[in-house]
């Protein structure tokens, strides 16, 4: 929601200190150089967030639990601990998934089950498992059980390129940066293509569900 006034100079240069110039500054151009619509611009930016939020983790976790219905048909439901599985991985990722179970063994003890473990691992590692690494092992072998909706022409790397897009936007929103002016509806529409490829029914509860075209309709202009 839009603030329906304008701060005080004095005001308006206390936020500013607080979030910081070069944070606001970022509204400026877009603006033309008045300060007051520019943090009205930073406030609709935040909305935008906000937003595609709930888009954005529909797509995250429907992605990251369409990857494992591959990993348990080639692995098993313990693909987490199985030696065939680990021995494909680079360090970096064998230790966070390692991490991983010993943290929420922690937590659950004899309770904890793969699918703890799978809430617990980072983007980057179920972006890692898109990758030609696993064309031979995982990919396209078992790519209509994670995407049984998609178009025949649709390949791995369509899949990986579409997967990224996401990340990127997820780590822009999780760490505060402006999407305004960095295709939001576009990034909306890789979302909802993300989505149908996996369940077409999902797509439609996120279609149904999200207001980003309201919040666009929203952006202050003066």
């Amino acid at each position: 929601m839009q603030p329906p006034f304008s701060c005080m100079p004095a005001t308006l240069s206390s936020i500013e200190a607080a979030i910081s110039p070069a944070r606001l500054g970022r509204y400026m151009a877009a603006a033309q150089g008045d300060r007051n619509l520019a943090l009205r611009l930073c406030v609709w930016n935040i909305s935008l967030c906000e937003a595609l939020y709930m888009p954005v983790q529909f797509a995250e976790v429907a992605l990251r639990n369409a990857i494992c219905r591959a990993l348990e048909t080639r692995y098993g439901a313990g693909w987490p601990h199985n030696g065939a599985f680990l021995c494909t991985l680079p360090m970096r990722l064998s230790e966070e998934l390692n991490r991983a179970g010993e943290t929420e063994r922690q937590l659950h003890r004899d309770r904890t089950t793969p699918d703890h473990i799978i809430s617990a691992l980072s983007f980057g590692f179920w972006l890692h498992t898109l990758t030609t690494n696993y064309r031979g092992s995982l990919w396209p072998i078992y790519f209509s059980i994670s995407f049984p909706n998609k178009p025949q022409n649709i390949t791995l790397r369509d899949v990986h390129r579409r997967a990224d897009r996401l990340r990127i936007l997820r780590n822009r929103i999780a760490h505060h940066k402006p999407i305004f002016d960095r295709g939001p509806v576009s990034d909306y529409d890789n979302i909802i293509t993300l989505i149908e490829w996996i369940s077409d029914e999902t797509a439609w509860f996120v279609r149904q569900t999200a207001r980003l075209s309201q919040t666009i309709n929203q952006r202050p202009q003066s």
